[in-house]
């Protein structure tokens, strides 16, 4: 009887091995896709591609997190403002899906952020009111979750720079929060190989230009 339980639990034990090597897998592959997209298809491909991972994987928020993501670049290829609301109404799905699963993940806050300034570029004077506000509370929850992620910092900085200056924004007032940005960006290490890790090299030529 002692050999049968153990015989099946090391059966199990490797089937959950096997299970989790094939999403490692599957997740990194598609990471790297995405991450050598430039073109529409390029980016719904990859979208699909995390939308179907995160059906196989529904207790992992980082495939919905992939998905949005790209959805949301994909959105800012596109001039057609019905077809960037579809993109945008789209990755706000995989989010809200994603939250259930983490609620207190701030990378998802983060993201939360960057696919806002989309919103409001559909139609900036009837949405930049109602937006702005949820940018800056997003990226508020995103750093009191994390201190130490670089993300939320960047997209304030952004955000700051193309504020005009009558309203707190501008270019001197973005230059020390990109500064951050940077500290947090050199000395951040990803929870796992498949964690967010972006933002780095667009902080740094924002930063040039200053």
């Amino acid at each position: 009887m002692k050999t049968t339980i153990t015989i099946l639990f090391t059966v199990l034990f490797f089937l959950a091995q096997s299970q989790e090597s094939q999403y490692q897998q599957a997740m990194q592959k598609a990471i790297e896709t995405l991450n050598n997209s430039v073109s529409p298809d390029e980016y719904n491909f990859v979208a699909n591609t995390f939308e179907r991972i995160s059906t196989a994987e529904p207790g992992e928020w980082l495939p919905l997190y992939y998905a949005a993501y790209a959805n949301i670049v994909h959105s800012f290829e596109v001039e057609n403002s019905n077809q960037k609301d579809q993109l945008l109404d789209k990755a706000q799905q995989f989010l809200d899906k994603a939250f259930k699963i983490a609620p207190e993940e701030s990378e998802l806050f983060a993201l939360q952020a960057f696919l806002y300034p989309g919103k409001i570029m559909v139609d900036p004077m009837g949405r930049g009111p109602e937006y702005m506000g949820k940018i800056y509370q997003a990226l508020d929850d995103a750093i009191r979750l994390n201190p130490d992620n670089p993300r939320p910092y960047f997209l304030r900085a952004i955000t700051t720079l193309n504020m005009p200056p009558e309203f707190g924004g501008g270019p001197a007032v973005a230059k020390p929060i990109f500064e951050t940005a940077k500290e947090k960006f050199e000395s951040f290490q990803p929870a796992t190989p498949l964690s967010p890790n972006w933002g780095k090299e667009i902080n740094d030529m924002e930063m040039e230009k200053l």
